[in-house]
């Protein structure tokens, strides 16, 4: 077993750990009741994400030696043309989960902006984890070769899918949306993979993936009773045609990301031709 090897197990395992730990004061420090707070389950998520980033931030450099690039370059493509796929999905997200509001905007805004940052951080520490440090780790072992590439992209996407398991840990009746969940992250894990690849920037990959899961609870802030709203989402498994559905509605991601990388490595083909 070569050192690449060692460091690609080494990441993952770091991962599940921290994972396992984090469920682990989830379960036996954190109150039960707060669960069923969605101020309170925001806070908590905010903590392990902080958590999470710096501790991935601090391993890559200090530890693994994992570049994990994040600035302006590239921003604006990344966003709106590599993550193409991605804009389109979140504009339909906050147009399926649409509900009548019941408050004002000025009443909700506060709220709106804490949901908000929330989100934000759930895309800064699952980017950081899953696209900075163990793509990186992949494209280490494998190499950037075009099949290398291909395998780094799937196998971190497939480590993200498979990480939503845990959701099982906190919601054991949600089985049929659970395991839907781990497939559909799975393809979204692809064209993620895909956009840091070709921009070369982790940001546009957190902003699209923050504005991905807050489009499912923006129009849920404006409910008088948040908590309720909050609670009948996940408390309520969906069944098999609904899954169906969803996976297939995420289809586009996996062929965006696969022409996007087929495109990458037929130009380069050409231009060393």
């Amino acid at each position: 077993m070569n050192k690449k090897m060692i460091k690609l197990l080494a990441v993952i395992g770091a991962f599940l750990l921290n994972t396992l730990l984090l469920a682990l004061v989830g379960k036996l420090v954190v109150p039960e009741e707060w669960s069923k707070n969605f101020t309170l389950t925001c806070v908590v998520s905010i903590l392990q994400e902080i958590e999470v980033t710096a501790l991935f931030v601090l391993l890559s450099a200090k530890v693994f030696k994992i570049k994990i690039n994040i600035g302006r370059k590239n921003l604006v493509r990344g966003i709106f043309w590599y993550g193409l796929v991605m804009c389109i999905a979140v504009a339909v997200n906050f147009a399926m989960s649409y509900a009548k509001p019941e408050r004002s905007i000025a009443t909700a805004l506060p709220f709106v902006l804490f949901v908000l940052i929330s989100m934000m951080c759930v895309g800064v520490g699952e980017e950081v984890v899953l696209r900075g440090a163990i793509f990186g780790a992949c494209r280490e072992y494998f190499g950037e070769s075009k099949k290398g590439i291909y395998l780094s992209v799937i196998i971190s996407a497939l480590v993200f899918g498979c990480w939503h398991l845990c959701n099982l840990l906190f919601t054991p009746d949600l089985i049929v949306a659970t395991i839907t969940q781990v497939i559909y992250a799975a393809e979204v894990g692809i064209i993620f993979a895909v956009v840091y690849y070709r921009s070369e920037n982790l940001l546009p990959c957190i902003i699209l993936h923050g504005l991905f899961d807050f489009a499912n609870y923006f129009w849920i802030c404006f409910a008088n009773n948040v908590n309720d709203a909050v609670n009948v989402q996940n408390t309520t498994d969906i069944n098999i045609a609904s899954a169906l559905v969803l996976i297939a509605m995420c289809l586009p991601f996996v062929i965006s990301g696969l022409w996007q990388l087929r495109t990458v490595f037929k130009n380069k083909s050409e231009n060393s031709n």
